[in-house]
């Protein structure tokens, strides 16, 4: 009898279930922005495209036809010609008079031009340490977190970097296995100083062990390519991409609210509705790469 009390009951609750779709204000469709501008003697891109409503699940509207410029506090000028017509996609081509987009300690400002209006925004070019090399160890993939494809024996690696003296330094990782770039929300692994997060008494030390280790969300194999990059960015980027990682994984029975994600880019008309969103960043990057080799696997890493 209280099996069946029990089933009855189950039956009930499973039978009242009723998708309720909610409404959602209209976006204003703001410019978006994307652009993480660096001292890499390669070419620098930008995206344009404008914000949708909530639910639309059309394409993201690119932006074409705009004036995309960056310039700097030593006086130069760099424009950004669309790649392809009404792609969104701005691109600046290195030369030889002007190499690179600019150096440690110079301020970019980015103006975009795009239909009687004007967007603004401003960085920092910070500086960044060395990475002193990459090491690892055989390992196997017992209950390790990774893709289905993920191999179950090999090699799990990290990287070796000081932070740099002086409080307030914050960097971004980059992984790529074989030319490819671990892009997974999972994979964006912030630093402030030499840890996670601003207060934890790190400056001016090694990176600790998880951030040395976040290089290897799977294990590599034989003659695999592991290239790693740290990009420098600003305290107000750290929040930004910190906020961003956390929208992405805001899903599930306790999710918060969605909330906008701050961001540095401005209209320089402030009472015009088309208002800008997304970010403005430039950075340093330092790297270092190294091929799988069993010959050259450590012991005890830790």
């Amino acid at each position: 009898m209280k099996l069946f009390y029990l089933f009855f009951i189950l039956l009930a609750l499973t039978s009242c279930e009723e998708i309720v779709t909610l409404p959602s204000p209209d976006s204003d469709h703001y410019i978006v922005v994307e652009a993480n501008l660096t001292n890499l003697s390669a070419p620098q891109q930008i995206m344009l495209s404008r914000s949708q409503d909530y639910f639309d699940q059309a394409s993201i509207p690119k932006i074409g036809g705009a004036q995309v410029t960056v310039s700097d506090t030593l006086g130069n000028l760099f424009s950004f010609k669309e790649k392809v017509a009404l792609s969104g996609i701005y691109v600046w081509e290195p030369s030889e008079q002007q190499p690179t987009i600019g150096k440690v300690g110079t301020i970019f400002t980015l103006q975009v031009k795009w239909q009687n209006e004007t967007i603004s925004a401003s960085a920092k070019m910070n500086r960044v340490p060395a990475i002193d090399s990459i090491l690892y160890q055989y390992d196997e993939a017992t209950g390790r977190q990774g893709a289905n494809d993920s191999p179950k024996n090999g090699y799990d690696a990290q990287f070796y970097a000081r932070d740099i003296r002086g409080a307030g330094d914050c960097y971004r990782v980059k992984t790529y296995r074989n030319g490819v770039l671990f892009n997974d929300p999972a994979n964006l692994t912030l630093i402030y100083d030499a840890g996670f997060q601003k207060g934890a008494m790190t400056d001016g030390l090694m990176f600790i062990l998880p951030i040395r280790r976040s290089i290897s969300p799977s294990l590599y194999v034989e003659n695999d390519k592991i290239r790693v990059e740290l990009w420098s960015i600003s305290e107000d980027q750290f929040n930004f991409y910190s906020q961003a990682r956390l929208e992405l994984n805001n899903a599930g029975l306790f999710s918060r609210p969605a909330a906008n994600i701050p961001t540095n880019i401005k209209n320089t008309n402030p009472a015009s509705k088309l208002q800008g969103t997304g970010w403005f960043g430039v950075s340093a990057v330092s790297s270092f790469e190294t091929i799988v080799d069993p010959k050259k696997a450590k012991t005890g890493l830790k």
